[in-house]
């Protein structure tokens, strides 16, 4: 049985560069700024807080999943199976990509940040 500890409970918040790394990646999220977001990725990619597999998963495993689940939601649209259909043409492919990219880097660093959260609290 654990001895009961002296100082009552105790906060733990995590790694601060891993909690920075998802702090920068929020923040690229809300405010749309690409910088802060590769500075997020890149920091979280290069500290060694985190494992080699957990760190390539944060920067291109959960963006790779963002990424393809927007392709799959173009798909559907596409081929009239969800959403509003995409009309034949370049044109319209093209206004559906540039109206989804914005929202799919955003959707991909936040889920990177929670990632990185999570990560940082089992530490």
């Amino acid at each position: 049985m654990p001895a009961p500890s002296r100082g009552g409970a105790r906060l733990v918040l995590g790694n601060p560069m891993v909690l920075f790394a998802a702090m920068l990646l929020a923040v690229g999220a809300v405010l749309g700024s690409l910088v802060a977001l590769a500075g997020g990725w890149l920091l979280a990619y290069a500290t060694r807080a985190l494992s080699r597999t957990e760190a390539k998963f944060a920067v291109l495993g959960i963006p790779g999943l963002v990424a393809t689940s927007a392709a799959v939601w173009i798909w559907g649209r596409v081929e009239g199976r969800w959403g509003d259909p995409i009309a034949p043409g370049g044109d319209a492919m093209r206004e559906a990509l540039t109206g989804a990219w914005p929202w799919v880097v955003r959707g991909a660093a936040v889920a990177s940040a929670l990632f990185l959260l999570w990560r940082a609290r089992r530490r």
